[in-house]
Order: structure tokens, then sequence, then C-alpha cells
């Protein structure tokens, strides 16, 4: 059932040291971006990445990026937060919404959302607004003269996002496509559209392990997907390669520690 009062915004990001200047967070985040030059290089980690930035440097409360391969649909990749997964989801499954006309039509997109519905996106508009954003901004990633995907970006406060935050949304975009590319250079063989499929197939595997950690662990999507990506940096594994692991069950995740309770004495 929707709620009048819009959701507490999300904690800082922990990109970067903290109190570091914008400007020089903006410089580590694009050089982060682009390197992506490695023998190991994990599309699924580099577009959660990607979304990190993007909360880190944007004034918004939530990230999600989508990609396509040559000539097929939207696919969403990488998200920051399960509250805009199922937003993001449903507005492929509508087929209509700020990130479809981003794509379609590779222009940026704003789009302010109020309790009344959009004549030209209604499903989305009314859905997006129930989950408390109140704008949204999607911002193309361009390969050359192609579109292969889109940043979007929500906010929760009033107002459309600034205009220095939609134009370095564009550098993101921009930086993101740039990096896709070049990584996909490290192989003859290797081409952007394995390199997407890749990102696209590695979800589906992730999606699973999260769901599994959720069940087992009795706790919400977003704490098991932190806690992933946690246990793959500290053990440096590929992300992939652990939900992997996880889906079949050769590798066990200790219970978070709020979990893992003595039972009380009768």
């Amino acid at each position: 059932m929707p709620s009048s009062s819009f959701p507490l915004p999300d904690p800082p990001s922990s990109n970067g040291p903290p109190g570091l200047p914008r400007e020089a967070r903006i410089t580590a985040a694009l050089i982060d971006l682009a390197d992506t030059l490695v023998d190991d290089f994990d599309p699924a980690e580099f577009l959660y990445r990607v979304a990190e930035h993007c909360m880190d440097l944007l004034d918004i409360g939530d990230a999600g990026v989508m990609l396509a391969v040559p000539g097929g649909p939207l696919r969403l990749v990488a998200a920051s937060s399960e509250r805009v997964r199922l937003v993001e989801l449903f507005e492929l499954d509508a087929s209509e919404g700020p990130c479809c006309t981003a794509f379609d039509q590779a222009v940026p997109v704003d789009h302010t959302l109020n309790a009344t519905p959009s004549p030209r996106w209604p499903r989305f508009s009314t859905r997006a607004h129930r989950t408390g954003y109140t704008s949204v901004h999607a911002t193309p990633i361009r390969l050359r003269g192609d579109t292969i995907g889109v940043l979007n970006l929500f906010r929760r406060i009033p107002g459309s996002l600034p205009a220095a935050d939609r134009h370095l949304a564009r550098a993101l975009a921009d930086a993101t496509a740039i990096s896709l590319l070049q990584q996909s250079t490290l192989d003859q063989h290797r081409t952007v559209r394995a390199q997407l499929e890749a990102a696209m197939a590695t979800r589906t595997i992730i999606e699973q392990a999260k769901g599994f950690l959720t069940a087992r662990h009795e706790t919400d999507p977003d704490t098991a997907f932190h806690r992933l990506r946690a246990h793959a940096r500290h053990h440096h594994l590929r992300l992939v390669d652990l939900a992997r692991d996880i889906v079949n069950s050769t590798t066990t995740l200790p219970p978070p520690p709020d979990t893992d309770k003595t039972p009380t004495p009768p």
C-alpha cells in the first residue's frame, strides 16, 4: 500500500576516503572506471562500481545501469538498491519510461514524478512515485555512434537533477562506454557484444545467489548483496565466481552476526 511519506535518504557512499573534496572524488572515479585493462576484468563488478560512483558523486537517491547487446532489448545489469531494481524491472516490463526513451532516441531525459500519473508514461510514473521517487534523469551510454545502454538516476528530494550533475552523469556514461570498449580490445576474439552478454548473464547468477542468501540468513536482499560483494572483495574473488559457488553450494557464507543467536535456555 503506497505511503504518503518518502523513504529515508540512503547513507553516504563509502567510496573513497571520507571528507575527500568532490573534485578529487570525481578524478578518482574516472581513473577507477578507466582501469579495465586487466586479465581478470569482472564486468559485473565494474558495472556495480559505475552505479556506486553515481551515488557518491551525484545528488541522487538511487542509480541503475541498463545495457543492450546490438539489436537486443535493454536489460538491467546493476542497481544501487533492491528498491530501484524493482522499479527498473517494472519499467522494462512495461516498455515505458525515461530510460526507454533515452535509449531509443539517444538523448538525455528528465522527468518529474508527482501524484498525478504522467500521460506519457502512466504506469511507470505511478510505480516510481509510489516507491518514493520525485524525479528521474536518464543518460544514454553511447559507444561511437551506437547507444548501448542508459544510466538511470533517481531522486527522492524535490527538484530535478542539477545542471552540473547532468554534465557529470554524461561524463560517467562516456567513461563507462570507453572502458567497455578498451577492455574488449585486450583479445581480438572478444567483442563488445560478448562483453555485454557476459555482464547480463552474470546478473542472473548474482541475483540467484542474493536470493539464496536472503532466504538462508533471513535478511533483506540489499544486505545479502552487500555481504556478497564484501566477501568477494575481502577474498579477492570475482563476484560472479563467488555467486556461482554459492548457488552450487560449494561455498557457504557465514551468517551475519545479528543472525547468529544462541538459543535462550528454557
